[in-house]
């Protein structure tokens, strides 16, 4: 250890050193960075190098000897070597896109290095007890992944000491210089690393090799139990190279990098914008996976041939509109033309073509990536393009691509700034020597699709044949077959909640463009709900809903349900009202002829995209079609009746909606789940409602009844107070005058109540049994607003604002934060009656 700390103090002196002295023969600023120091392997060492270096080597001469080098990526050599010839910027730029390391970049750079071993030499001369001197020698481009770890090239297979510093030149952040001491000449070799010198694949192999164990019967019989029958052909095939998964996943994720860089780089100089890729994503995933959890919309796949030392095919994967979006970007399509086709997913000959040309820059990178630094040489040929909508892919079949394991290596897209969807490159695994996972893994291996069906097909049968007269193993198979089709479920469930998002994005290109102004649907949530929940616990106020009748190769209806201030809000922007006259009628809630007219093309449009999406990637061709619009008022809905739909259980997706960025409510459409083939989904909640109802019994039981004649409600607001198990009104505010005078009115007209001030736990009370909300305050100020928005994110109860001064500017504030109704304080108890009536007792008949 003290060794090393010396080592590490002369290293230190090094840099500093190394960073004065280029700097002057540069001319420019040159810092180091100081970075690992530790004791390597040679594999360990040139693992985790990427991409073409340059390696310095250099001879230690003197009461030490041995031999060292010095590494520096190939670009950041040319840009040194560059540099101090004074290339221009731009040929600068050129030589180091080519990786053109010519013969005066050579040269360059090799007086650099002699830079670099003088300064070494000098420190240590200075500070090691030992003389030693670093004479640089020849130098030469290698590749990191061709490196044979057993050969003496480019340094002999032995420990070294690594130590490291990142480069900046002139403020631009380069690469790393690493340089290698062998560790055994000065003291730093460790006795338990020698094991792990030898390379991969290089075991034992060469040693039975060189001296041929003898077995005799005797020994035969005691490995075989006596079988001398000689080995069936199978077993006298050769068992190829054991391959360490991790390893060799480790190297794979370090070019799948490479070829992210090189293809941001490439793509930005063809389209003459910037591309970034990045959130780089390897995964093995079977075909299955990548269609149902990946690929989301309609996808362009390009088959590519890979010949070379290996031979298979590979597959590129982009979203239909983002391969418009770049196609016509070559092409220098208008912005607002290019808007429209993407809009329109018009993916014409001359965007095919040119889309074509962008994906032949994608396979000549990963082909120039793995021919120069991927152990087999490949190169990856551009065949035919196809459309496929995810799906409609049949798993079991060849096409689009065979059902096996793949690596997918998946990454975020943003060309000139705008983001789009992720592209993906799925290798067969075997293509890249990832077929093992490794021994130590305990978790279940990713299967392809056919694998796990002919496994399912063999288990049951081979228990029946170890064991016919156990009756426990029928009950396992239905256990397996029912945790099988619950698989299915889900991810079919899984697929829909894509479609749905497409959807969503597609309902706010199309408004957007219809309305003339941002319309954003965010936080999408899907989930089972019923009729009598869905009024009672999502939707609150009047609303507007519009129905759609679905035909096709499925039918049934659906409806969409908006809150009735947004719909007119909607409908006013279509046909351009005032901002003034546009936040009156929202205000008193006037769904005239001509906005309902509005909002109703606006429901065309959205049953229109439904159709679409539906028709083009669901498993089943289904038409939307709007046929009325009505206003509904939640509180008044009978559960059992068949209006304005059956009492059944649905698939909500629910949206917020967002108008040139003033969040409004929410948009809610409901799926029968016939419709979407999740009628499996009603059996689980089913027993989800069954687990709830009887804890609720339990509740019930063990909850103490309140004593017969306790009042809770005129108690002031903030203290503690004995209260049934869930009140009907929550009073919540710092009015405690007001508070109480309504509390009293309400327990009157036969209401439990609770007050709560601002600062107390709502909740706690939220949603329970209640069916208003009041907010008691003694101004209407942010506090309030504040207080508003929480309750109103919380849940969707009736929501109502008691206060004084109140303002067209402040009604339309508490509006937009969820308030159903206002109260203007100080009240009498007619106002308060009136306004309970109006809020609850007319919802509620």
């Amino acid at each position: 250890m003290e060794q090393q700390k010396r080592i590490d103090k002369i290293l230190q002196a090094v840099e500093t050193r190394v960073q004065d002295e280029v700097g002057a023969l540069l001319g420019a600023e040159f810092i180091l960075d100081s970075g690992a120091r530790k004791l390597v392997s040679k594999a360990e060492a040139f693992e985790q190098l990427l991409g073409k270096q340059i390696c310095a080597h250099m001879d230690i001469t003197g009461d030490v000897s041995g031999k060292s080098c010095l590494l520096v990526s190939i670009k950041d050599a040319i840009r040194l070597g560059g540099t101090l010839i004074m290339l221009p910027d731009s040929e600068l730029q050129e030589v180091i896109g080519r990786e053109e390391y010519r013969e005066e970049i050579a040269d360059s750079y090799g007086e650099i290095a002699n830079i670099i071993a003088g300064s070494i030499s000098k420190d240590f001369e200075e500070m090691y007890p030992k003389t030693c001197r670093f004479i640089r020698k020849e130098q030469e481009i290698l590749v990191p992944a061709k490196v044979d770890i057993e050969s003496d090239s480019p340094v002999i297979n032995q420990q070294f000491y690594l130590a490291s510093c990142s480069m900046i030149l002139d403020g631009k952040q380069m690469g790393d210089l690493i340089f290698l001491l062998p560790a055994a000449a000065f003291g730093l070799e460790q006795e338990e690393l020698r094991q792990p010198l030898a390379a991969e694949g290089v075991s034992d192999e060469k040693t039975s090799r060189k001296k041929p164990v003898q077995v005799t019967a005797e020994d035969k019989s005691e490995d075989t139990g006596g079988n001398l029958d000689p080995p069936s052909p199978a077993a006298q095939k050769t068992t190829p190279p054991k391959v360490d998964f991790e390893k060799q996943k480790m190297r794979i994720d370090r070019l799948l990098g490479e070829c992210q860089k090189k293809l941001s780089s490439e793509m930005s100089a063809l389209l003459g914008v910037d591309v970034m890729l990045e959130d780089l994503d390897n995964k093995i995933i079977s075909k299955e996976e990548f269609f149902s959890e990946r690929a989301v919309g309609k996808q362009v796949l390009t088959d590519m041939e890979v010949v070379g030392e290996l031979q298979d095919t590979c597959y590129f994967s982009i979203g239909l509109k983002d391969a418009i979006h770049l196609g016509g970007i070559l092409i220098m399509l208008p912005p607002a033309e290019l808007i429209n086709v993407v809009n329109e997913e018009d993916f014409s000959e001359d965007t095919t073509d040119a889309y074509g040309e962008v994906v032949n820059i994608v396979s000549g990178v990963y082909t120039a990536v793995f021919e120069e630094q991927y152990t087999k040489k490949l190169r990856y040929i551009k065949k035919r393009l196809q459309l496929v909508v995810p799906l409609k892919v049949e798993t079991a079949s060849d096409e689009p691509i065979p059902d096996k394991l793949y690596y997918a290596s998946s990454m975020a897209v943003t060309v000139d700034g705008k983001s789009l969807g992720n592209i993906s490159m799925l290798f067969p695994v075997a293509l890249l020597q990832l077929e093992r996972q490794p021994v130590e893994e305990t978790a279940e291996p990713v299967r392809s699709t056919a694998t796990r069906r002919a496994v399912a097909e063999k288990a049951p049968k081979s228990q029946e044949a170890q064991s016919p007269a156990r009756p426990e193993k029928p009950v396992k198979q239905a256990a397996q077959i029912s945790a099988e089709a619950k698989d299915s479920l889900d991810r079919h469930r899984k697929r829909v909640d894509k479609l749905l998002v497409v959807c969503a994005e597609r309902m706010e290109s199309e408004v957007s463009a219809l309305l003339g102004i941002d319309v954003k649907l965010i936080n999408q949530d899907n989930r089972v709900i019923g009729k009598e929940p869905f009024f009672s616990d999502v939707v609150s106020g009047k609303q507007v809903i519009a129905r759609m009748d679905v035909v096709g190769e499925l039918e049934g209806k659906s409806h969409l349900i908006i809150n009735l201030r947004d719909a007119i809000r909607i409908g006013g922007a279509l046909i351009m009202l005032p901002a003034s006259e546009l936040e009156s009628v929202v205000a008193e809630e006037e769904f005239g002829e001509d906005t309902k007219d509005a909002f109703g093309e606006i429901a065309n449009i959205i049953a229109g995209v439904y159709t679409a999406v539906f028709e083009e990637q669901y498993t089943k061709r289904l038409r939307f079609i709007k046929t009325g619009l009505d206003q509904i008022v939640p509180m008044k809905v009978d559960p059992e009746a068949d209006e304005p739909f059956p009492n059944d259980e649905y698939y909500l997706s629910t949206m917020d909606l967002s108008m040139d960025d003033n969040v409004l409510g929410k948009v809610n459409i409901i799926f029968p789940l016939e419709l979407l083939q999740l009628e499996g989904l009603r059996a689980g909640q089913e027993m989800a409602d069954d687990a709830v109802a009887a804890e609720n019994v339990v509740v019930k039981e063990l909850s103490p009844l309140p004593e017969r004649g306790r009042s809770i409600a005129g108690e002031p607001v903030g203290q503690p107070v004995q209260q049934p198990v869930s009140p009907d009104i929550l009073l919540i505010g710092d009015d405690e005058a007001e508070a109480s005078k309504i509390a009293s009115v309400l327990k009157g007209m036969g209401f439990s109540v609770k007050s709560l001030s601002f600062k107390d736990n709502v909740h706690n009370f939220i949603p329970g049994q209640l069916k208003a909300i009041y907010l008691v305050m003694k101004d209407v100020n942010e506090q309030a607003f504040g207080a508003a928005i929480k309750i109103s994110s919380a849940c969707s109860l009736p929501l109502i604002a008691a206060g004084p001064g109140w303002t067209r500017t402040k009604v339309i504030k508490a509006v937009k934060y969820g308030v159903l109704d206002i109260l203007l304080t100080p009240a009498g108890k007619e106002d308060i009656e009136e306004n309970v009536t109006n809020n609850l007792l007319r919802l509620a008949a």
